[in-house]
């Protein structure tokens, strides 16, 4: 479809299926179906696939935002959404195979062991080997850019009104939405999996899938299978194994983040599996971002300020990246606010602290005092807040900031 057209054909899927899924929770809760908010929004998301999938799956990681009834049924949007057809998969992979290699096609014909937003994965057998296969949804990327398109719109009439037209929308959209669109990307993909394997390697008990780089092809890419990966795993581990294993993600994490600059934004349950043996999994790296030196420093520099309650160097370090003529901004309100805020924030648990709650006032008072800080600290802001989601559900007396500090201290000393 031309590009032209794709963009009021997928506004007007979206309105009809809103419109069908209206009517489908209004006679369920006519007949009091219970949870019927939560099966309904999953199935309207689950049709409309693109960004609106996405979005579920970021939703179902914040069970504390949104309750355990609407995240549990959000939840299978990680793994179990729904599969495209056996016709749908050889598409892709004849693109980019051109003939389907038999033991491919054998399996393409049977059910995908997982099933998220861009791609279904598919277990294979080949030459002794145990492969996971994953393809790429044949029309993914024409909803995907549609959906895109209409945000950027509203980004950029939003920063149009006075009083938010300082906030860099339009930017933060424009590197959010190329790099959900770099999901689609398998050759980038497999170049970030192998960088994750490389350096999770030095992290005790983290396991991510070696590439198999000969059965990959644009839109097809093929991994060691790895078993064991149910997102019911986690509710079942006893709670000492649970919180461990909770610990070894967030430690891959931050060592990611603060020391390597990588940021794996999309850290939701059928990214991410706990495992009865103790290890995690991490078997996806699509939507990712990698920071520039000064970002990454400067944001790791701003976690070690939240981290010993310092909020004057943390108000330091957001106005050194401050866009556009500050001179009419309210700078002693600004810094005020955001000593208030670190303040508070610093040496609470996971139970006690929302980054969310963090997040929320920290944009707030940026809008209120006419300063806005580096757009790329949008992204490992993203990464964290589904982190947290994680360690608030399973390990809540974890101290969150407390656990970054080795890694926020690597990072500061590597960049010296």
């Amino acid at each position: 479809m031309p590009r032209t057209r794709a963009v009021p054909a997928r506004m007007a899927r979206v309105c009809g299926e809103v419109g069908v899924a209206a009517l489908r929770l209004a006679a369920a809760r006519a007949a009091r179906r219970p949870g019927a908010l939560g099966v309904e929004l999953s199935r309207l998301l689950d049709r409309l696939g693109g960004a609106h999938l996405k979005l579920g799956q970021l939703l179902a990681t914040r069970v504390d935002v949104i309750g355990p009834e609407l995240a549990g049924a959000l939840g299978r949007l990680h793994d179990r959404a729904r599969p495209m057809t056996a016709e749908a998969a050889l598409t892709t992979v004849r693109r980019g195979f051109g003939e389907v290699p038999a033991f491919l096609e054998r399996a393409l014909r049977r059910p995908p062991v997982a099933s998220g937003s861009v791609a279904c994965v598919y277990r294979a057998e080949s030459q002794g080997r145990s492969l996971a296969v994953k393809v790429l949804r044949p029309d993914i990327g024409t909803a995907m850019r549609a959906d895109l398109a209409v945000v950027r719109a509203l980004a950029r009439l939003l920063q149009r009104l006075p009083k938010l037209r300082r906030i860099p929308f339009a930017e933060i959209v424009d590197q959010l939405g190329d790099s959900l669109l770099g999901q689609l990307d398998f050759v980038a993909e497999a170049e970030n999996l192998r960088r994750l394997r490389e350096d999770l390697g030095r992290v005790p008990d983290v396991v991510v899938p070696r590439v198999v780089t000969e059965l990959s092809r644009p839109g097809v890419l093929t991994m060691e299978f790895l078993d064991g990966l149910d997102t019911a795993t986690v509710h079942q581990l006893p709670p000492a194994v649970r919180e461990q294993e909770v610990r070894t993600l967030v430690q891959a994490v931050y060592r990611m983040l603060f020391i390597e600059g990588f940021i794996h934004v999309d850290l939701h349950q059928g990214n991410t599996y706990f495992r009865t043996d103790g290890t995690v999994a991490v078997v996806d790296a699509g939507f990712a971002f990698r920071m520039g030196e000064p970002a990454r420093r400067t944001f790791t520099e701003f976690f070690a300020g939240m981290i010993r309650g310092d909020g004057e160097t943390c108000a330091d370090i957001l106005l050194s990246t401050t866009r556009g003529d500050p001179s009419d901004a309210d700078i002693a309100g600004f810094r005020r606010d955001v000593i208030r805020l670190v303040t508070e924030s610093a040496g609470r648990t996971a139970q006690e602290f929302s980054l969310v709650a963090f997040s929320v006032e920290l944009f707030d008072l940026q809008r209120r005092r006419g300063l806005f800080a580096e757009p790329q600290f949008v992204f490992p802001l993203l990464c964290l807040l589904s982190l947290e989601g994680t360690v608030k559900r399973h390990h809540p007396s974890m101290n969150f900031q407390l656990e970054a500090a080795p890694h926020v201290m690597h990072g500061l000393l590597d960049a010296a």
